[in-house]
């Protein structure tokens, strides 16, 4: 998590990573969090302690579901979390490339914790890759609440961002607060689907190929799938996201339900994903 402004544009982003080293290859987490110690594993327990902050314990004990990481308690100044060690899932996605199956599923999951933030008033204000653990059993979960916010108003001035990537525009400023995760959120949908970031080529693209995705949001330019198939189903999802004409996570969840019982009434490829298209 970087600190930035509320008001921040890509010139912002350019300056946070101005002096990296261009002769290092940076892992995901080291270009975007090179200062951030989420914490570590304690063998005794087989948890993860993470220093404790008075917001992320808020959300823990408030919010308590299968799409969010585990809570156990909080002793000695640190969180007590459930450890997962396949790891976040942009990492995952880098080292792993699961099938799309696979992908769409764990796009249900996201939108499912999304939902159930926001039921309880809950802006995640963090919403990306690095912040949602993969399970062992090839589920997903979301983390890092350090920075959520509990009932923010419409024109809450955000002091923290995101990678380039996921930013939310700053014209977008004046609406529910929510719409930092609902853009975020179509962020990691695009690339779920995609196979790669929007503007990008990949699912690791540089500080300038994210700086320049980021300034094409910010003039609303927003990327479409190569797949004409994939854009049929899930564009008008994409579209919204990127309009953040979605209030709650809710509507959103709401939405992938429908599309999804559409794919999977219409393509084989969608047929193991039977759980999810009987969601109701």
């Amino acid at each position: 998590m970087w600190e930035c402004h509320a008001s921040i544009r890509v010139d912002h982003v350019q300056a946070l990573v101005s002096d990296m080293d261009a002769d290092h290859a940076y892992t995901p987490c080291e270009m975007f969090f090179p200062d951030v110690a989420p914490g570590c594993y304690d063998p005794l327990t087989g948890r993860w302690r993470k220093p404790a902050s008075t917001a992320e314990e808020r959300v823990y004990q408030t919010v308590q579901h299968e799409r969010i990481l585990k809570y156990f308690n909080t002793r000695d100044g640190y969180l007590e979390l459930a450890f997962h060690p396949d790891g976040d899932l942009w990492t995952y996605l880098l080292d792993h490339r699961p099938p799309l199956g696979t992908r769409i599923e764990w796009a249900v999951e996201i939108a499912e914790g999304l939902a159930h933030l926001h039921s309880h008033s809950i802006v995640w204000a963090d919403a990306h890759f690095r912040n949602v653990l993969v399970t062992q059993d090839h589920h997903i979960v979301l983390c890092d609440f350090a920075f959520s916010l509990s009932k923010p108003g419409p024109c809450h001035q955000f002091t923290t961002a995101p990678p380039p990537i996921f930013l939310a525009p700053w014209g977008y400023y004046g609406r529910p607060a929510t719409h930092v995760d609902i853009f975020g959120f179509g962020v990691m949908l695009f690339a779920l689907l995609a196979n790669r970031f929007p503007w990008t080529t990949d699912l690791l693209p540089d500080a300038d190929a994210q700086s320049e995705a980021a300034g094409k949001h910010g003039r609303r330019q927003f990327d479409t799938m190569d797949d004409p198939y994939l854009g049929t189903h899930f564009g008008g999802i994409l579209e919204k996201c990127f309009a953040v004409s979605y209030a709650t996570g809710t509507e959103l969840l709401d939405d992938m339900k429908r599309v999804l019982k559409t794919w999977c009434s219409t393509t084989h490829q969608a047929m193991s994903l039977a759980k999810v298209c009987h969601l109701t």
